[in-house]
Order: structure tokens, then sequence, then C-alpha cells
């Protein structure tokens, strides 16, 4: 295992940061936060809308309750 990695030399190991790096570095940051904003606007719409169906679903069991209370179920025995 040792002689399969023994052809690297660490001390020659260099990354320069040339304009191409830097403007890709850029460019993937970039798309990081507009995917960031993105979500958080998705997850705020989300909640809006889960309000929205709740407030729906609450207005239609109160209609009717009201509908039921005005035709009360008579028991025939």
């Amino acid at each position: 295992m040792i002689t399969l990695f023994s052809y690297v030399k660490y001390s020659e190991a260099s990354f320069p940061m040339t304009g191409q790096y830097t403007a890709l570095l850029l460019l993937t940051t970039i798309i990081w936060i507009l995917l960031w904003i993105g979500y958080r606007q998705n997850k705020i719409n989300d909640e809006i809308k889960k309000k929205e169906k709740q407030e729906r679903i609450n207005k239609k069991t109160d209609r009717r309750r009201k509908l039921e209370s005005l035709y009360p179920n008579r028991k025939i025995f």
C-alpha cells in the first residue's frame, strides 16, 4: 500500500489560485447563495400555503357544524 502512493511528492504539491479558479469559486459561491435564497423563499411559501389550507379546513368544519346544529339527528327506535 505504501508503494502505491510513493510517487506523490508532498513538498511539490501546490495549488496556484489563478483567475480561472477565482472565477469558478465566485461562481459556485453565487450559485449556492441563490439556491439558499430559493430554498428559504420556498419554505416561506409552503408555510403560507399550509396556513391557508388549515384556514379553509377550519371554515368547512365550522360551516358543517352550523348546518348540523340546524338539523339535529333524530333517533328513531
